[in-house]
């Protein structure tokens, strides 16, 4: 588990709210915000202004199961012959979809060339209200190279229009580089003020074209409602497209279904021809029998035996019709071929299970037909149709073997009956005989002529009342508003993406940025506690803690004084050191402030300023630097000589650093420091050591083991980042002892904060430089 220390985890990361983020991160720059926003807002508004647009078309469709007759039988379903509906929701889609289909529309609506307004702020397809109508008579003629925009203008008055520096006569067939086209007068009248353009497109590119725009999908999983969308920028184009593609699917599935019909009345009609042929010499033949013969009736007798054979003749010509009906669809079967053949009629047939099969066969060859045009060789579709094809044949074989064996042996059974009774009747005069025979073949024909017209007539009723399998249910309808541009949508996203922008700059700027910027920087590093939060001091007067300060800085002072009893600095332990990662994060201001803020609470404060190597405190204070510490240290002054009185309240005194020595840390190594700490601890209630950085050289190192606690300064917009890890390291290591940061000199960010300045100090290296030319205590060096 992670120890927590405050509101930080061991890890040193510390969780901040969404709010404080804002707050400390982005609100600065909330300027840069507003005039991104409103430069978004004004180019969504220019673009809503100047795009084109569009408006959705949407219609629904309900595909209906295709029927079967007589219905599916057990033994249909025990051979699994229906399963092919299982996907003909799928088909029916892929159809729709279809480049036929499409094609077709293109060429009923002839929407190979649009008529477009020139206007000020957009232009404006014109449909159904153009001053000119232009029919291509030959879309095929239309070529790549002569597609794109084409001006034109029009005189009313000499009815001619000019296109591409041609002209052209209104109201008659021309020829053009795009074919014979029909140029007419439009619903409108010509506005001279405006400048139209004729777009080409080839058929190719509006297959495309409408595919891609074209949305074909089923309305629920289980459902057959297909739900059909297009976008188009007139409506009024777009709800023709919708309607004529739904039209076409119509007329293109009741084409197929009247091809079976067609069929069945062309053998129908050619039997008429033959049977009426055949009854009529029958009927010439029984006039022509009685007028020589001088016959007028037939005994009851011979009208019985007649009836009888009459009525075998009958089922013998029926049984012989069903036997070629059985052949012809035994042919059929064996020789099916994929790419079309003509379906037997089954007029006589009876057999519910035979009808079915077949009808069944013939619709799975249609609906293979019209797969292959829309489907390549390899879709799973053609191959479930295939597989049901080859199942079915060997069904209707089974059947026909077994109509034929049992129709056979009734024509035998007939035969035999009718030369039984043909003796009998030999047994009549022979005038009656004949005329038996020759009224028994009239009877025959004209049985055999009237069964044809019925069937006629049905065939005739049945393809007459054929409709498609799909139900309109919603007809295209365009929608009142324009689907894009999306007046809200556009203004949010613009909105959002500035911000987002905005959002990126500043997130990129502060993870380019080296210095430590924010409080959650130090956070994320180190888990050493923040003991204060300082702001930046823009006045030249280091001192900002007076008796009577009421700045905002000044307040933070008292805070931190406040919050030292809490850091270790209480009673007995009194020595507080101040040091920082490299120069210039303002620990010497630190320091004076601190000291300062402490004498006028009325404690006793002695200032040691430790940093040997660059004072900056009798800078600061306007002080003399020596004699000092290094005095001190090397035994030529005692602590009364180098102690020296800040302010009028005889609270606060400085020690100052005196002449900087050529080697500092064998200086404070030397014994004398504790010492010197031993006798101000006598005589101070605070002692604040300002140390040299302990990035740069190890004298706050070498101090740190004298001191009760430490104050380790952070400077915003100075301290590298680099350097928290060093800040880790040493209170995890307590090389410092109860380290604590100060984080000084933050300022306010973006662009109503202010700008970067200097800090106190100067970030240049830590060399020895030549202090004194008199002699004294310590060489003169120049490094």
């Amino acid at each position: 588990m992670q120890k927590v220390n405050g509101n930080k985890t061991q890890s040193g990361e510390t969780p901040l709210s969404l709010l404080t983020l804002i707050r400390s991160r982005y609100l600065p720059y909330w300027p840069l915000f507003i005039v991104a926003v409103a430069a978004a807002l004004a180019g969504a508004f220019l673009y809503l202004r100047y795009a084109t647009p569009l408006y959705k078309v949407s219609g629904v469709l309900l595909v209906q199961e295709a029927s079967n007759g007589l219905g599916a039988s057990d033994m249909l379903q025990s051979l699994d012959l229906m399963s092919g509906s299982k996907t003909i929701m799928e088909n029916e889609i892929e159809i729709l979809k279809s480049r036929t289909l499409t094609k077709a529309v293109i060429r009923n609506l002839n929407l190979y060339g649009e008529v477009i307004e020139k206007g000020k702020i957009r232009d404006v397809v014109l449909y159904k209200d153009s001053p000119l109508k232009f029919t291509f008579l030959e879309p095929e003629s239309i070529e790549m190279a002569a597609t794109g925009i084409w001006p034109f203008t029009c005189n009313e008055a000499a009815k001619q229009v000019v296109i591409d520096g041609k002209k052209y006569p209104i109201g008659d067939t021309v020829q053009t580089r795009w074919g014979k086209l029909l140029i007419q007068s439009g619903a409108r009248h010509m506005d001279t003020s405006a400048s139209y353009t004729l777009h080409v497109m080839t058929e190719k590119q509006w297959i495309q074209l409408l595919l891609a725009t074209m949305k074909i999908m089923p309305a629920a999983k289980a459902g057959s409602v297909v739900d059909l969308e297009y976008t188009d920028a007139a409506p009024e184009r777009g709800e023709d497209i919708v309607n004529e593609l739904i039209r076409v699917y119509n007329k293109a599935a009741v084409d197929d279904k009247n091809r079976t019909s067609a069929n069945t009345m062309n053998f129908v009609e050619e039997r008429l021809r033959i049977v009426s042929a055949e009854l009529g010499q029958a009927e010439t033949q029984v006039e022509h029998f009685k007028t020589a013969q001088g016959i007028v009736d037939i005994g009851e007798q011979s009208k019985l035996f007649l009836a009888s054979v009459q009525e075998n003749d009958r089922k013998i010509s029926e049984a012989n019709m069903q036997l070629s009906v059985l052949d012809a669809i035994e042919k059929y079967v064996n020789n099916q071929d994929p790419n079309g053949n003509i379906v037997p009629g089954t007029i006589g047939l009876t057999d519910a299970v035979l009808l079915e099969l077949v009808t069944k066969l013939s619709e799975t060859a249609l609906q293979l037909e019209r797969l292959r045009k829309t489907t390549g060789e390899n879709s799973p579709l053609l191959a479930s149709l295939t597989r049901q094809m080859e199942r079915l044949k060997p069904a209707i074989r089974e059947n026909i073997g077994s109509l034929r064996a049992n129709l056979e042996a009734g024509l035998t059974r007939l035969q035999a009956e009718n030369s039984r009774n043909m003796g009998i009747i030999r047994s009549v005069p022979g005038k009656e005989k004949a005329l038996l025979e020759v009224s028994r073949q009239q009877v025959i024909k004209n049985n055999i002529y009237t069964f044809l017209l019925e069937k006629r007539e049905e065939t005739a009723l049945a393809y007459a009342a054929a409709v498609s399998d799909s139900r309109i249910v919603d007809a295209a309808e365009s929608a009142a508003y324009p689907f894009s541009p999306q007046k809200p949508l556009v203004l949010g996203i613009s909105v959002l993406g500035a911000i987002a922008l905005v959002v990126g700059f500043v997130s990129l700027k502060d993870m380019m940025n080296r210095e430590v910027m924010f409080r959650a920087d130090i956070e994320k590093v180190t888990t050493a506690p923040i003991a204060a939060e300082i702001m930046h001091h823009d006045g030249k007067d280091p001192l900002v803690m007076h008796s009577n300060s009421r700045t905002a800085v000044a307040e933070q002072f008292r805070a931190l004084r406040t919050s030292l009893s809490y850091i270790g600095l209480n009673g007995d332990r009194k020595t507080l050191l101040i040091t920082s990662s490299i120069s210039g994060e303002g620990k010497s201001f630190i320091s004076v402030n601190l000291a300062m803020s402490l004498s006028l609470a009325g404690k006793k404060v002695a200032l040691l300023e430790f940093d040997l190597r660059k004072p900056m405190i009798s800078k600061m204070l306007d002080m003399r630097i020596d004699p000092g510490i290094s005095n001190y240290l090397v035994g030529k002054a005692s602590l009364q000589d180098i102690l020296k009185k800040i302010g009028d309240n005889g609270l606060l005194y400085l020690v100052p650093a005196g002449i900087m020595p050529p080697n500092p840390s064998e200086l404070i190594l030397n014994g004398q420091l504790e010492h010197l700490l031993n006798e101000l601890k006598e005589r101070f209630d605070y002692i604040i050591i300002d140390s040299a950085p302990v990035g740069l050289v190890t004298d706050a190192r070498l101090i740190a083991p004298f001191c009760d606690a430490t104050l380790y300064v952070v400077r915003h917009q100075r301290t590298p980042k680099h350097y928290l890890k060093l800040v880790e390291e040493l209170y995890q290591n307590r090389e410092l002892g109860k380290l604590n940061i100060v984080f000084n000199g933050i300022k306010r960010q973006g662009v109503a904060g202010y700008g970067y300045g200097s800090g106190y100090g100067d970030i240049n290296g830590y060399g020895y430089t030549e202090v004194s030319k008199k002699p004294g205590l310590f060489k003169r060096s120049t490094k």
